[in-house]
């Protein structure tokens, strides 16, 4: 029998070099491009997108930069996509005011199928990336219609919203949002609630560390969670934040550091993808970090699983389910 399609080699062999894939030029797709050059992750990004004047401006615009860690930058194709070390997908329907991510699920889909098709058959070795929103949702329909391996397709989950709960504990408490440690997981989006329990400060407990009452907890929660729903009605969109989150979640697996990041990941006792802390490596998610919750967190996580479940069930039809 035929062999999978994304195991089929590709026109384009792998690349020597370290290469970067960013397919949605937009303000996203651009700002990750801009930590990804400061950072120096990649000897090349390239850029893609179907407007090809947007995408050309903006790689011009980045090569401008390029000459600070000496990283190339070019506009590429799918194809370019199919062979670079690493796929960052955010292209997709911009999320509009007052609109939640479970919104966006109809309109991005298609646009995902699309990428998907154009982009097979990747290299062994190539990970992919989603950043588009609902992220978990789409994450699981992407590998689902893609049949890369699911240890191999990953996407941002809440690691921004871990990122925002330390921010927030860091400037009310005067503490070095790097050295606090606690998670935020579920589903990005509604669904997620913080791990109060398992985080630490220099080795003690978060609760008591800060000593936080629930209406503490309460309220730390709900800035980290509705924080990027004001920031959209204030500017209208929000890239700085995710840009540094992903480009840190790219190069920790391309660089194989075996760090743990809070990102959507297939979580095997759930049976779906999830916003999860996993071990990843330059093969991917190398494993899921078990972590005991409470009976409260216990039930958020359930029906953020059954939400994601649901979704990707009504969003994909047999026809779709595999190319």
């Amino acid at each position: 029998p035929d062999s999978p399609l994304w195991l089929r080699t590709s026109h384009r062999t792998h690349p020597s070099m370290s290469s970067a894939a960013i397919i949605g030029a937009g303000s996203v797709g651009s700002t990750i491009a801009s930590f990804l050059i400061w950072g120096g992750a990649y000897e090349e990004i390239i850029m893609v997108d179907v407007n090809k004047e947007r995408c050309q401006g903006e790689v011009m615009d980045l090569q401008d930069a390029g000459f600070l860690t000496d990283t190339q930058v070019r506009m590429g194709d799918f194809k370019d996509a199919s062979s670079a070390s690493i796929v960052i997908i955010t292209a997709g329907a911009k999320q509009r005011k007052g609109e939640t991510r479970e919104a966006l699920l109809k309109r991005n889909v298609r646009i995902l199928s699309s990428i998907a098709k154009s982009i097979l058959p990747v290299s062994k070795e190539t990970l992919v990336l989603l950043v588009a929103n609902p992220v978990d949702i789409l994450t699981q329909i992407f590998q689902e219609i893609s049949g890369i391996p699911r240890e191999r397709v990953f996407g941002s989950g809440t690691f921004l919203d871990t990122m925002r709960l330390r921010t927030e504990l860091a400037q009310r408490y005067n503490v070095a949002a790097t050295h606090i440690h606690t998670y935020i997981v579920g589903m990005h989006g509604d669904l997620q609630i913080p791990l109060w329990g398992v985080g630490n400060v220099g080795s003690v407990p978060v609760e008591e560390f800060f000593r936080l009452t629930e209406k503490d907890k309460k309220a730390i929660g709900a800035a980290a969670r509705d924080k990027a729903y004001k920031i959209i009605n204030a500017k209208g969109s929000t890239y700085y934040g995710i840009g540094a989150c992903v480009a840190k979640l790219s190069a920790g697996f391309t660089q194989n550091r075996h760090q743990i990041y809070q990102l959507s990941a297939w979580h095997p006792k759930y049976g779906c993808y999830l916003s999860w802390p996993a071990v990843v490596s330059k093969k991917g998610i190398q494993d899921i970090v078990p972590v005991a919750l409470t009976v409260e967190e216990k039930a958020v996580v359930d029906k953020a699983a059954a939400t994601i479940k649901f979704g990707v069930k009504n969003a994909l039809n047999p026809q779709m389910s595999k190319l």
